[in-house]
Formats: C-alpha cells, sequence, structure tokens
C-alpha cells in the first residue's frame, strides 16, 4: 500500500514564488522533477541541468529557530544524485518574513536526530532528521 500524498496546491504555488527567486538569483531556469526523484527541481543553464533544488515554505520567520530540519532521506538521495552526477543539490527555504536561504546537500555539519509533526496522524512523519544550523545557510533574499 502506497503512502497517501499531503502535497497541496498551495504548496506547489509556494515551490513556484522559491523557483522564480533560484532563477532570478542564478541565471537559470528550474523544471519540476518528477517525485521519483525526492528532490523538487533540476536548475538548467543552456540546455544542461547544472544543480538539484529542494524547495521549501515555511509559516514562522527565519528568526523563531536557531536550527533547520529535514528528512535524513532527503540528504541520502541528495548525496546519491551529486555522487552519480557531479552536480550540486541544494536546499532553498522561504519563511513568512520573505528571508530566503540556501544550504547545499547534504550540509557539511548537521546532527540526526528522531523527530517530525504528529499534526497529520501519519505515524510515518516521524523519523530521522538532519538538524543543522539556520546561521549556516546563505541569503538569497530579493
Amino acid at each position: 500500500m502506497s503512502r497517501p500524498i499531503h502535497e497541496t496546491q498551495q504548496d506547489r504555488d509556494n515551490e513556484q514564488g522559491i523557483a522564480r527567486i533560484v532563477e532570478q538569483r542564478f541565471g537559470c531556469t528550474l523544471h519540476k522533477m518528477p517525485m521519483k526523484y525526492t528532490l523538487d527541481f533540476a536548475a538548467v543553464r543552456n540546455d544542461s541541468v547544472v544543480a538539484f533544488i529542494e524547495a521549501r515554505q515555511r509559516k514562522i520567520p527565519s528568526t523563531q529557530y536557531d536550527e533547520y530540519m529535514i528528512a535524513l532521506h532527503k540528504l541520502a538521495d541528495a548525496h546519491k544524485l551529486t555522487q552519480l552526477t557531479g552536480l550540486p543539490c541544494r536546499l532553498v527555504v522561504r519563511w513568512s518574513d520573505n528571508v530566503t536561504k540556501m544550504i547545499k546537500l547534504p550540509p557539511d555539519d548537521y546532527e540526526i536526530r528522531i523527530g517530525g509533526s504528529t499534526r497529520r496522524g501519519d505515524w510515518q512523519d516521524i523519523e530521522p532528521l538532519a538538524y543543522f544550523k539556520i546561521a549556516d545557510m546563505k541569503d538569497i533574499s530579493e
């Protein structure tokens, strides 16, 4: 049995907003990737893929927490993509205060803990997570 898909149209709209920021800042085009790739976008310049992007929108300000968390499987998938292609993977996060930051995946420094969300009642939302300092992220705000 497959897991339910929790992504909403609002999530997809948020991803597109983040994609526009990345495209303008780095002179590339972001192409949405199929779900089997787990990361959201392939960044393309001159018909060649130059990076892979995971895009996240947060409903809280960037200053609310010192750390950011992401599922460990995302780091594993990013690591595999980089090993296979030699291309970088990046996480781009936009918070409610319109701060947008970026960091490579996997980050240089992170800690693994169990965590996640209980709001959807899905036991699979509790999993190994990688925690890293938001201060280690590069600001790419518009």
